[in-house]
């Protein structure tokens, strides 16, 4: 009987999967983290499963009452995982309420080497073979956890989304990405859209015309908050965080809210409490409104004609940047080897992303003024207008740059190279060029300029490769636009896809190199 452990598996679906891997597989939970709202549920459920509350986890509330003891970390494991430790560390300024003052440098190391101990605690002791990463790990624990899993050897499998609601699909590593993806696509490179069947098929056929693959996520927050093009009024912004604040006030009585990954800047640095957070909020908000000031008195309208390479910023602090990009985290060395490597003559157009300085967002802690003068400080650096079509700058660019942006697929459905940063779910794609070392993209930009497009029959053959590794699925039912999935028909599908993957005909949940 596997020992599983189910990372970041909330909601009544994963609980269905988790069954049916139980009775289909013998594979026995023995640890669980979710929302805290699942602890009840998961708990009858799977009773001899420990259950610890992902933000709880995240905070490393958990620590203090370890039912093992924690021995310290090796100076053996600090040294094989330095990466992982500082793609970490710039994950946990989701965690920070003061701009960077509340949650310091030195306070992180230690907090990272807090989770390395008890994680590693937890997997000598409760000696899982499989852990089962609902999605890329990126809310700090469980990437300290895959990252001891990669270090030890321990079997993992996490699943994807793609630009199509309710699919998905798995894969050991988001790093590695799905080999069976690949083999595929080696199988037929090449076939017309016509071959695409159902669902995949419409939905490239209105990626080919244009249709935007907006994020599932991004998505839904425009409709959460009502957004239009143009930014909320301060009055409105403020509004709503004193609306917040009283709705968790009746929610938790002045306690802090359960789901809070915000650390608190006061002794003993638990969870961040109501006061904290709304004050934290708020300065956010008037942060933002300054950042915006500045960014738009530095945009400059791009001329026609000129040869550019577009670049999209991302979101951030978010999983598609952090871990997905590794050290391509930071966007500015991004631009620091586009700008090495550009052609004489090409321009780089930047643009904002436009939920970064959101007030209802936590965009502040990813953006600063000396970011923006970094950015612009060079003279082929055109950082463009907010409200500047991306559209257009997409089909004008002789590439596109993206980390693991949705503005890559529209860009290959636009016929445009797609020069890569990130693991993104369409990076097998033929016409994308994953860049990892500047020597290649040097070469890619020789490339470019010799010109080549993505084909339609290459991206449809991607499409069809698509349909028959994806399954049914929802990871994160509170952030997809998935309501037409069955809770239970996803339950089952996703969980022969997980036994199909680790034990069948796929075999490819193997141990980390």
């Amino acid at each position: 009987m596997k020992r599983i452990f189910y990372i970041e598996c909330s909601g009544a679906i994963w609980r269905s999967v988790a069954t049916h891997c139980q009775t289909q597989a013998g594979w026995m939970p023995v640890l669980w983290t979710a929302g805290a709202t699942d602890r009840a549920a998961v708990g009858l459920a799977f009773p001899q499963a420990m259950f610890v509350a992902g933000p709880d986890a995240t905070l490393g509330l958990q620590h203090d009452q370890a039912p093992w003891p924690l021995e310290p970390v090796s100076l053996e494991v600090l040294a094989a995982l330095a990466v992982d430790e500082s793609i970490g560390l710039h994950m946990m300024d989701r965690m920070d309420p003061g701009l960077g003052a509340g949650f310091p440098h030195d306070a992180r190391r230690r907090h990272w080497h807090g989770l390395l101990r008890w994680w590693s605690a937890a997997i000598d002791h409760l000696k899982p073979d499989l852990i089962v990463f609902s999605i890329t790990p990126h809310v700090v624990f469980d990437y300290a956890l895959l990252a001891l899993a990669r270090h030890r050897g321990i079997a993992t499998c996490m699943f994807e989304r793609l630009g199509l609601p309710g699919w998905v699909f798995p894969m050991a590593d988001y790093a590695q990405g799905s080999e069976a993806l690949r083999s595929a696509l080696r199988e037929k490179p090449l076939v017309p859209v016509d071959a695409v069947p159902g669902a995949f098929g419409a939905w490239l056929s209105d990626s080919l015309a244009g249709g935007a693959a907006v994020p599932a996520n991004f998505q839904k927050k425009l409709e959460r908050y009502r957004l239009g093009q143009r930014l909320p009024s301060l009055t409105r912004a403020v509004g709503h965080e004193l609306k917040r604040a009283w709705v968790l006030w009746r929610r938790h009585g002045g306690h802090p809210a359960t789901n809070s990954y915000l650390r608190s800047a006061r002794l003993p640095h638990g969870r961040a409490g109501q006061w904290e957070t709304l004050l934290a909020r708020l300065k956010g908000v008037w942060f933002k409104r300054g950042l915006i000031k500045q960014h738009d008195a530095l945009t400059r309208s791009p001329h026609g004609g000129e040869d550019y390479v577009f670049l999209a910023l991302h979101y951030q602090p978010e999983r598609a940047t952090v871990p997905m990009g590794g050290l391509f985290g930071d966007q500015l060395l991004i631009v620091d080897w586009l700008l090495a490597a550009l052609p004489p003559g090409w321009k780089l157009y930047v643009k904002e992303h436009p939920w970064q300085l959101q007030p209802f967002g936590r965009g502040e802690v990813q953006r600063s003024s000396a970011f923006y003068q970094q950015l612009c400080s060079h003279e082929n650096v055109v950082l463009v207008p907010r409200d500047l079509p991306t559209t257009g700058l997409v089909r004008g660019a002789r590439a596109v740059v993206t980390v693991t942006g949705s503005v890559g697929w529209d860009a290959l459905c636009a016929g445009i190279p797609v020069l890569l940063f990130g693991a993104a779910w369409y990076r097998d794609c033929p016409g994308v060029h994953t860049v990892r070392t500047l020597d290649t993209l040097r070469a890619e930009f020789d490339r470019l300029r010799r010109g080549g497009r993505p084909s339609v029959e290459a991206i449809a053959a991607f499409c069809l490769a698509l349909s028959r590794m994806c399954v049914t699925g929802v990871l994160e039912p509170e952030l997809e636009h998935a309501e037409h999935v069955p809770a239970g028909v996803a339950g089952q599908a996703t969980a022969r896809a997980l036994i199909d993957y680790v034990e069948g005909s796929n075999g490819a949940a193997l141990p980390h190199p």
